[in-house]
């Protein structure tokens, strides 16, 4: 075998070893290397080789790519025909295409890169050199090739159908060669690429050991030969002896369970095994079957019975069937154990605890008295069974149930108040009997931790918020199950009297109580007391904190502005200067949130328009000039409104500038200007609403108080009843008082009646009018 088929033949071996041909596209016969001469023409196949699909019903035909290196259109694509003996696959030709045209002096090989794909299956890629040539002489046959010995191959019986076994290479490559097989009468064949393949289906066991000598005949297209010989030697593949994989096996069986019961299966390694048992030759007590090695017994087993039956050894013989001599020897001892009847028993069969939630990891909750009434010797097995919570919170350290994990309320993953698991208890005998021991386990609460105050203590509030507006919440946590169950109270704080907030007892919220005032209070500090609730199983048992809240109150413009003075008078003469002020009004507002300058409007009293406002200042024109020059003296009442805001809530007040305008003709002219003020108050009405919020102490001693007066006068109620009963003249006059009382009641109305005359006068209006007794009317005299 030349270096080139040793080459092809190690990648068909690899790509056999690695599966390729199991589990992808296979191409066989592909060599790696092909010489083509210059002056070949069009249509000149250049290679063929063959295509195996794993799906030998592949539908559609195989697709088939082909690229060359350098690019050229010289080749052909390739031509896929399919062949459906001797096994079925597709035979593919690469041929030049009608614009080939080699020049060996440009481009002496071309790189083909051939990649099919069989539908559903891995692609095959391939790769192709083609060398150019220019000499075209006779093919010269390798040294070794045409000796008289010829090449010595050698091939395992078990090699894959078709596979490459040898490959014909020449000394001088050459295109257009066929190779033959003289007189042929072995099952190898050859291909158009010099390869010599397997059979078809393979090599059968006749051929193992045999070598097949083929004669091989190469023949260009000008009829120019050469020949030589190949020996293929087909060597045996190796097949395992009869084996056993131990010697002896110890199997255990229980008693009273019937004929014909499956003991053990005994498994030897080899072809054609069959077992028998061969020691002791007549026992009667077992039976294998000869093909799946299984070994049952014949009667049921009684120990007490058969005693005789407790302990068996026997010998199984495992043997090729075609070669018996091809044997293997595998002992049994067989025990035969009693049946196991009763369970365990537990004292307590239920198990009931009670811990605290910090009760501490390898706790004993509890100690179970086990026993085994099959046998006083019997080790118990403990085990915890349960859903994942109960069965990872306990354990057994033997009998005794502890605590195996925190059983803390404090945290929302494990908070769990009761545990309920079933204690299993296993004996050791055959088969296993176990007695299940319920558990409840009830956690119970332990106030561990004090609330927490929140992180966030600000809070602020308009200070036109209304009656039970909500200010904030105080948020505060606790760490103790159930989590943050929390009640609250203001327990004092530097506020108003009366209070100015309350606090919601469970919410927390803060709510407004009193009405708030910017200008007199800005910032409240409140100290609100956390206290935790049924956070421990001693309800008296518990926890509080105290947080200081602030709460700052914003202004917001509820106050109108204040000009000082409210009210002015000015004395000017009508040739005043126009260009000089008159006045400039002082206003301000105590409202810090209005941020923007005052406005001020004349709204009444500019008659003829004299005067204009440019900002706070007052200005006038000159009342000289016609047609609205002054003769006599005149008083202008002016009215000038000052306002806050632009937006509601808006406020405004009222300024009231009286000017007395002398005319010019009465007087000399002069610049000089009267100001007068009036000491008068401002126009400011309040409204207070008052209401009565009586400290608790106070709402209890008046309480108090009534109830004693109540006390009291009943008792000096019940005194003087008991009097009047004692005393007999006053019981026998008991009714002379009343009588005598209606009597007088009704002389006293006649005599009314007789001195009024009907006559009355309206003490407002002093209007006489006279009163009808019988119908209650009134007429005016």
């Amino acid at each position: 075998m030349g270096p080139r088929g040793h080459q092809s033949f190690l990648l068909l071996l690899a790509l056999c070893a690695t599966g390729a041909f199991v589990s992808a596209t296979v191409l066989s016969g592909l060599p790696t290397t092909v010489s083509v001469m210059e002056s070949a023409g069009p249509g000149t196949i250049i290679v063929e080789f063959n295509l195996t699909c794993q799906n030998e019903t592949s539908i559609p035909t195989p697709v088939f790519t082909l690229q060359s290196t350098p690019p050229t259109y010289f080749f052909n694509q390739s031509i896929v025909a399919h062949r459906a003996s001797p096994t079925p696959h597709y035979s593919v030709q690469i041929t030049l295409s009608p614009s080939a045209a080699l020049d060996a002096r440009q481009v002496n090989q071309y790189t083909l890169t051939l990649e099919a794909t069989c539908p559903g299956e891995t692609p095959a890629k391939g790769q192709l050199f083609v060398q150019v040539h220019t000499v075209d002489g006779p093919p010269q046959c390798m040294a070794r090739f045409a000796s008289q010995v010829g090449e010595l191959v050698q091939v395992s019986e078990d090699v894959a159908p078709l596979m490459p076994i040898y490959t014909v290479v020449l000394q001088r490559p050459a295109s257009g060669l066929r190779f033959t097989i003289k007189d042929n009468d072995t099952p190898l064949t050859i291909d158009r690429a010099g390869q010599v393949l397997a059979p078809g289906s393979g090599f059968i066991p006749a051929h193992a050991g045999q070598a097949f000598r083929l004669q091989i005949l190469v023949t260009d297209r000008s009829g120019r030969n050469c020949s030589g010989a190949v020996t293929v030697t087909v060597l045996p593949v190796h097949r395992p002896h009869i084996n056993f994989m131990a010697a002896w096996r110890s199997v255990a069986v229980l008693e009273k369970r019937g004929a014909m019961q499956l003991v053990t299966q005994v498994q030897a390694q080899g072809n054609n095994v069959r077992y028998e048992i061969i020691a002791p030759a007549a026992h009667g007590l077992y039976t294998i079957d000869t093909v799946t090695g299984e070994l049952r017994n014949t009667y049921e087993l009684d120990l007490q019975r058969s005693p005789e039956v407790a302990h068996t050894q026997l010998l199984v013989r495992a043997y090729d069937m075609l070669h018996p001599s091809d044997s293997d020897i595998m002992g049994l001892n067989i025990t035969v154990l009693p049946t196991n009847t009763l369970a365990p028993h537990c004292s307590p069969a239920v198990l009931l605890a009670q811990v605290p939630e910090d009760t501490p990891i390898g706790w004993t909750l509890v100690m179970l008295t086990c026993t085994d009434p099959d046998a006083s010797n019997s080790s118990l097995r403990y085990q915890v069974e349960g859903d994942q919570h109960s069965r990872y919170s306990f354990r057994m350290q033997g009998p005794q149930l502890q605590v195996n994990e925190t059983l803390d309320y404090d945290s929302a993953a494990s908070a769990r108040f009761q545990y309920v698991a079933t204690i299993l208890v296993t004996d050791n005998g055959q088969p296993p009997l176990s007695t299940h021991v319920p558990v409840l386990v009830t956690v119970t609460p332990k106030n561990e931790h004090s609330p927490a105050c929140p992180a966030s203590a600000m809070f602020s509030v308009p200070e036109d918020a209304a009656f039970g507006d909500t200010v904030g919440r105080v948020n505060g946590t606790d760490l103790d199950y159930p989590f943050d169950n929390i009640e609250y109270s203001i327990a004092g704080g530097t506020g108003a009297s009366p209070p100015a907030f309350y606090i919601g007892p469970r919410t927390g919220e803060i709510h407004v109580l009193s009405p708030l005032d910017y200008e007199s209070k800005q910032v409240y500090i409140l100290t609100v007391q956390l206290r935790d609730m049924a956070n421990d199983a001693d309800p008296h048992h518990q926890r509080s904190a105290l947080c200081d809240i602030t709460i700052q109150v914003q202004d917001t413009n509820d106050q109108p502005p204040r000009c000082m003075p409210p009210f002015q008078e000015f004395f000017i003469y009508s040739t005043r200067d126009p260009s000089l002020p008159l006045v400039q009004l002082q206003c301000s507002d105590k409202d810090e949130s209005t941020m923007l300058p005052l406005t001020y409007t004349l709204v009444g009293g500019n008659t003829n328009g004299h005067f204009r406002l440019a900002g706070s200042t007052l200005l006038h024109s000159a009342f000289s000039d016609p047609p609205d020059s002054i003769s006599e003296p005149r008083t202008f009442e002016l009215l000038v409104e000052v306002t806050d805001s632009f937006s509601a809530p808006r406020h405004s007040t009222t300024a009231t500038l009286v000017v007395h305008v002398t005319p010019w003709a009465t007087a000399t002219p002069s610049a000089t200007t009267m100001h007068t003020t009036l000491r008068k108050g401002p126009l400011v009405v309040t409204h207070t609403e008052w209401f009565w919020a009586p400290s608790p102490w106070f709402v209890v001693v008046l309480t108090v108080s009534v109830a004693l007066l109540l006390v009291v006068l009943a008792w000096l109620a019940w005194k003087l009843l008991c009097r009047a009963l004692s005393d007999p003249h006053v019981a026998k006059n008991n009714t002379a008082p009343g009588e005598l009382d209606k009597e007088t009641g009704r002389a006293s109305i006649l005599s009314l009646q007789e001195q009024f005359d009907g006559r009355a006068q309206d003490p407002i209006t002093g209007q006489d009018y006279l009163f009808n007794s019988s119908t209650g009317a009134r007429r005016w005299v």
